[in-house]
C-alpha cells in the first residue's frame, strides 16, 4: 500500500473510531439527563451521576450539551439520531488527567456495577437472573436479580451477609446454631421461618418480610421481632417503618413474575429497571403517578413495557438500548 493510502486509511479509521466515542459519550449524557430529571431519580442516582462527571473532563460538557437538547422532549418524540445530531466537542486533556480519570470511573463502575460484591460472594445473580441455591444445612435460599451473598458459617451460628439485592430465605431448623442474615446495618435473625431480606442497592431500601414464622431483626438502636407478614423498612436516615405486606405477591419474583397492584408507574419503573441492562425512567409527575395492576415476566421487560403503553395513557420510547423513557401522551 502506497504511503499516502495508508496515511488515508488510517485516517478514516481514526475518525471512526472518534465517532464512536463521541456516540457512547452522547448516549451516556442522555442517559444521565433522563434519570436526573424523571420523577423517580434517587440520591444514589445523584451521587452516581457526581462520580461520572469527575471520571473525565469532557462528561460535564456532555451533559450540559444534552440537557440543552432535552428541553425539545417536552414537544417531539425521541430518537438516538437526533440526540447525535449534533457533535460533541471534545476537550483535550493531559496525560495525567487521563489517567486519573480511568482510575476513577473504574472506582465508580466496580461499585455501581456491582463487580466488588461479585468477588466477595459465594453466590451471586446476573442482571434478570434468579437463582435458587440450597447450602449445607439444608437451608433453601432464593436470590433475586443482582444479588450477592457471603455464607459464614460456623460452629456457633450460621451467618449470612448480603452484599447486594434481595434474597428469600427457606431456612432449616437448628436451635444451637441460629441463622442471621446482616447487611452491615441490619441483622435478621430467623426464628424457624421463611423470610426474605433486601439490602439498599441502587433505588432498594433495606427492608425485611416475613412469610411464615417469626424473624428478629436489630437496626440501629431497635429490636424488633416481626411475624407471618409483617415487613420493615428502613429507609437512608435510618428511619424503620412498621407494616403489613402481602408477602406473596411481593415474593412472586420467585417464580419468574412481577406482581403490581394499583402500584405508582414510577414504583413499577424502578421494579423493571432490576430487570434488564439499562434504565426505565418516567419524565413526568402525571405518568409517575398512573397505577399498574398486573402480572408480568420478569424476563421479557420489553413485553411489560409494551402493555403499560397500551393500557395507559403513556408513550414508551427506546431512546437507547440502555435508556427507556416514559411521559404522559
Amino acid at each position: 500500500m502506497a504511503l499516502s493510502n495508508y496515511r488515508q486509511a488510517n485516517g478514516v479509521m481514526s475518525r471512526n473510531r472518534k465517532e464512536k466515542i463521541e456516540d457512547r459519550l452522547a448516549e451516556a449524557a442522555a442517559g444521565w439527563v433522563a434519570r436526573l430529571q424523571s420523577a423517580d431519580a434517587t440520591d444514589q442516582d445523584r451521587a452516581d451521576f457526581q462520580c461520572w462527571l469527575r471520571a473525565h473532563p469532557s462528561h460535564a460538557a456532555a451533559y450540559d450539551e444534552m440537557s440543552a437538547l432535552w428541553g425539545s422532549l417536552k414537544d417531539a418524540p425521541v430518537s438516538l439520531d437526533g440526540l447525535k445530531a449534533r457533535r460533541l466537542s471534545r476537550t483535550r486533556v493531559a496525560g495525567l488527567a487521563a489517567v486519573f480519570g480511568l482510575i476513577a470511573v473504574t472506582s465508580c463502575m466496580l461499585g455501581q456495577f456491582g463487580l466488588i460484591d461479585r468477588w466477595r460472594a459465594d453466590y451471586y445473580t446476573d442482571v434478570g437472573e434468579v437463582r435458587s441455591i440450597t447450602l449445607e444445612d439444608g437451608t433453601q435460599v432464593d436470590l433475586d436479580t443482582d444479588t450477592a451473598i457471603a455464607v459464614r458459617y460456623s460452629a456457633g451460628e450460621r451467618r449470612i451477609q448480603l452484599l447486594r439485592g434481595q434474597a428469600f430465605f427457606d431456612v432449616a431448623k437448628n436451635p444451637l446454631r441460629p441463622f442471621i442474615v446482616d447487611d452491615g446495618g441490619l441483622s435478621a435473625t430467623a426464628l424457624g421461618t421463611h423470610y426474605s431480606v433486601q439490602t439498599s442497592t441502587g433505588s432498594l431500601s433495606q427492608m425485611v418480610q416475613v412469610e411464615e414464622g417469626f424473624v428478629e431483626v436489630k437496626t440501629g438502636g431497635s429490636d424488633t421481632v416481626l411475624g407471618a407478614g409483617d415487613t420493615i423498612a428502613v429507609d437512608r436516615s435510618g428511619r424503620a417503618t412498621l407494616a403489613k405486606a402481602d408477602i406473596a405477591n411481593d415474593s412472586a419474583w420467585r417464580y419468574g413474575k412481577l406482581v403490581f397492584s394499583a402500584a405508582p408507574l414510577a414504583k413499577v419503573a424502578q421494579t423493571l429497571s432490576r430487570y434488564r441492562h439499562g434504565r426505565v425512567v418516567v419524565l413526568d409527575a402525571q405518568a409517575a403517578d398512573r397505577k399498574v395492576s398486573g402480572v408480568f415476566d420478569l424476563t421479557n421487560t420489553d413485553e411489560a413495557l409494551a402493555i403499560i403503553e397500551s393500557n395507559l395513557p403513556v408513550s414508551v420510547t427506546r431512546v437507547t438500548d440502555m435508556l427507556v423513557v416514559i411521559r404522559s401522551k
